[in-house]
């Protein structure tokens, strides 16, 4: 196991800069997801830290050491693949010797034919038999193991590919988009088999994805990136709660947050669309602002209790089974409000009829003209 630094790390390509001074603290055993949209340059920043990409300016430091300079194999990092990367002709046991086969043996142990008489080279096939087995074990594939990658399921392949990594025994491992060629069904059993992986191995994880899903729900601490910039870093709880800006808020989440724009007074009173009023002061004043509201923050019905509501239009209906998204237009507006409730509210409403939403199971969040978030009175920033 070993702790990574990212120190200051810039990447440019001719006149076009990548990363811009990228830090983070990534601790010893640690699952740290770098999420951001397709561009942001999360797996840039993750080749950066195997060794596949030379930095521009910047360190990377493993364990202590600074590894900037060092050739990949010297890293002991194991990477997985989005595409897998399995050789084809080559059985399942035999893709997981061959980084073991690569370190242990000595290039006249792996001739084909006068190797294969040499003692030293029996002992040293036994310890990586040992070791696949116990690999295969853990990951539950050893019916696998004479199988080739054609013979086998997008998850019985992502699953050899994550046992290849592990025979290494690593410092960490690095994966870049690893579920992003399997199906909805199997990405989410496959999500809880990483997850339950980390915590077994107890070794570093470093996980690239644009799919915030897979950020919240596996990792210790998400790394929001965007347009080469680390935007913040935190618990998926603490960053899904408290977005420090407007480009966070709307990313992280599904359906992302519901944006308003409003406006505060004098006094930190915030008014929004169709004059709704939010029920607590901000602790500074502006005049433009952003009022962000999560979809499960939002009620809607043919009446809202207290007249404090949205007056608004259903425009659609989307059956999730045990929850509903219905999606409103406030009316005298070309806004929308996206709001999650239980289907049998949702059943009641007319498509184009109208009805009323409010905010109830949470304060809405505000954005500042440079979008940055801004705190009710006797919130902590």
């Amino acid at each position: 196991m070993a702790s990574v630094e990212i120190q200051n790390v810039r990447k440019n390509f001719g006149a076009t800069e990548v990363l811009k001074a990228i830090n983070l603290s990534i601790a010893d055993g640690e699952f740290i997801a770098l999420v951001g949209p397709s561009g942001c340059g999360k797996s840039t920043l993750l080749r950066i830290i195997a060794g596949l990409e030379a930095q521009t300016s910047g360190e990377i430091v493993i364990d202590g050491r600074t590894v900037s300079d060092m050739r990949p194999s010297d890293r002991d990092l194991a990477m997985v693949f989005q595409s897998y990367a399995l050789y084809p002709h080559l059985s399942v046991e035999q893709n997981m010797m061959v980084p073991l086969k690569l370190r242990a043996l000595s290039g006249f142990e792996r001739t084909p034919l006068l190797g294969h008489l040499l003692p030293s080279r029996w002992q040293k096939m036994r310890a990586i038999r040992k070791i696949i087995d116990e690999t295969a074990e853990t990951l539950k594939m050893k019916d696998l193991l004479k199988r080739k990658p054609g013979q086998l399921s997008g998850g019985q392949r992502q699953r050899v590919a994550v046992g290849r990594a592990m025979v290494r025994k690593p410092v960490a491992f690095l994966m870049d988009e690893p579920l992003s060629n399997l199906d909805a069904a199997l990405r989410v059993h496959m999500r809880s088999e990483i997850a339950d992986l980390h915590r077994q191995l107890a070794t570093t994880f470093i996980y690239v994805t644009h799919d915030q899903a897979e950020a919240l729900t596996m990792a210790d601490r998400i790394a929001v990136m965007m347009e080469g910039v680390m935007l913040q870093v935190g618990s998926p709880d603490a960053v899904y709660r408290d977005p420090h800006e407007l480009r966070v808020a709307e990313f992280i989440g599904s359906p992302k947050m519901n944006t308003l724009p409003g406006t505060a007074d004098a006094n930190g009173v915030v008014t929004t669309l169709a004059a709704y009023k939010l029920q607590r002061k901000l602790s500074k004043t502006l005049q433009n602002v952003t009022v962000g509201m999560r979809p499960e923050h939002l009620e809607i019905a043919a009446e809202a209790p207290g007249g404090h509501f949205f007056p608004v239009t259903v425009r659609h209906k989307e059956n999730l089974g045990a929850d509903y998204f219905v999606h409103a237009q406030i009316d005298g507006t070309d806004q929308r409000l996206i709001v999650r409730t239980r289907p049998e509210i949702a059943q009641k409403l007319a498509y184009d009829g109208a009805a009323k939403v409010w905010a109830l199971h949470g304060e809405p969040i505000v954005f500042g003209t440079d979008n940055m978030r801004i705190y009710f009175e006797g919130e902590q920033s």
